[in-house]
């Protein structure tokens, strides 16, 4: 049995629900973490740096890789960096911060039927029966172009419900019931707007030109309103669909968490 109280245990209930709503994709988990281990004194380290006469008995550290990774380590009060002998103790945790989910794929642009779609890939071992009839949007990270001729990553996550995977009507399937089967490359597409509003708003790419960029022009330009820069500015970008919905405790004990992307998060 836990020894602690209930109010400590709902506390750490609401401290997971707040880290799952921040996290929309894997960079966002990363950057929640680094936030977290600066508030606790940890040191932030670079790899491209030395660390010679940095690490410090009883010191904490941290760094990240790629954005997507983040490394914490802490030092032993005995530590004496000009005496390193093998066989003293270490202690390793290990977990990951990415989860299932469908990422855009590098040519995501796509329509049919009247509208536009969004071309995604399957990532990860996915229960992908649940992506349908979710409220759906896109985070993750964009590489913008800077005022220095560089680069900078930048983390987007758009809350408004942008995207939709909708089923079929009951009367236009009838074993739907019996059993729910898909195709996941041409069935899991998501619909993002109609063709027709978007060609009466600034799309003018839903008409089918012949020069067929790699995404919907309303689409960048919807990120590149997040993140008030430029669409020219973009050069780059890794987005993974997430459910808008918000995690939260429930039960009608209040002793349940509701919220996906649990079990990757929670180990985190």
């Amino acid at each position: 049995m836990s020894s602690l109280s209930k109010a400590q245990l709902h506390r750490q209930a609401e401290h997971l629900v707040d880290f799952v709503n921040k996290s929309p994709s894997p960079f966002h988990a990363i950057d929640v973490c680094r936030k977290w281990l600066s508030s606790a004194n940890f040191t932030e380290l670079k790899e491209k740096q030395s660390w010679c006469g940095v690490i410090k008995p009883n010191g904490r550290y941290f760094f990240t890789r790629n954005g997507s990774s983040i490394v914490a380590f802490a030092v032993g009060g005995k530590f004496v960096s000009t005496q390193l002998r093998p066989g003293n103790g270490t202690s390793i945790v290990a977990a990951h911060s990415d989860s299932p989910c469908l990422k855009l794929k590098p040519v995501s642009r796509k329509t049919g039927s009247g509208f536009l779609q969004v071309g995604v890939q399957l990532y990860g071992g996915g229960l992908w029966h649940t992506w349908f009839d979710r409220d759906l949007s896109v985070a993750g990270r964009v590489m913008v172009r800077d005022g220095a001729g560089g680069y900078s990553g930048r983390l987007v996550a758009i809350e408004e419900p942008i995207m939709r995977i909708p089923s079929l009507a009951i009367h236009m399937d009838r074993t739907a019931n019996e059993a729910f089967k898909f195709n996941k490359e041409t069935h899991l597409t998501p619909i993002l707007a109609t063709v027709s509003k978007a060609l009466n708003g600034t799309d003018s790419t839903a008409g089918g030109d012949t020069e067929k960029p790699a995404h919907h022009a309303v689409l960048l330009e919807r990120i590149a309103k997040q993140l008030d820069v430029s669409v020219n500015d973009i050069s780059d970008f890794e987005l993974c669909l997430y459910d808008t919905q918000k995690a939260a405790i429930g039960g009608l004990l209040n002793e349940l968490i509701h919220a996906s992307r649990l079990d990757n998060l929670n180990s985190s």
